[in-house]
């Protein structure tokens, strides 16, 4: 009669386990879905945070930063859509050494632009002169429109 008036002790064990594997399930499962989802917000804006404070990104996502540049040319030069190249933009450092370009302080620059970026497979180095002067041997060209007077010359190698 005991038994009857108390319950099972040894059902209500099994239940307690029960309840307490799903309660563990469920908030195993929800932290799983949190770190999946912080990870996938962390990785979408990872590109600036990875690279040293003295670089930038060409990801064209100018509302991210001062780290984060257009994409202006790169796409043309890798030679692919500008939606393939924002899976793995160009990332440059920050020229912090113009004051050793031949044109710094001159009014007459005679190079707008020199120094490399990379993307995970290319190393793009590229050198911006006057229209009119000659590039490096073997490197190709080009200009746009938002920089009259200038060429573009640049070399694509393996990164």
């Amino acid at each position: 009669m005991e038994q009857a008036i108390h319950g099972d002790p040894a059902g209500m064990t099994r239940r307690r386990r029960r309840l307490s594997r799903s309660s563990l399930f469920v908030v195993l499962a929800g932290a799983i879905l949190a770190t999946t989802a912080y990870t996938a917000t962390a990785f979408a804006a990872s590109s600036a945070s990875e690279l040293p404070p003295s670089w930038h990104v060409h990801d064209g996502q100018l509302s991210l930063g001062s780290q984060h540049k257009g994409i202006g040319f790169f796409p043309a030069i890798l030679g692919i859509s500008p939606a393939a190249y924002v899976g793995d933009p160009a990332r440059c450092p920050d020229a912090t050494d113009k004051a050793f370009l031949p044109s710094s302080g001159s009014s007459q620059a005679a190079l707008l632009r020199a120094g490399i970026c990379m993307t995970s497979t290319a190393v793009i180095h590229l050198r911006t002169v006057p229209v009119g002067t000659a590039g490096p041997e073997g490197w190709s060209s080009l200009t746009t429109a938002s920089e009259p007077g200038w060429v573009t010359y640049y070399r694509v190698t393996s990164n």
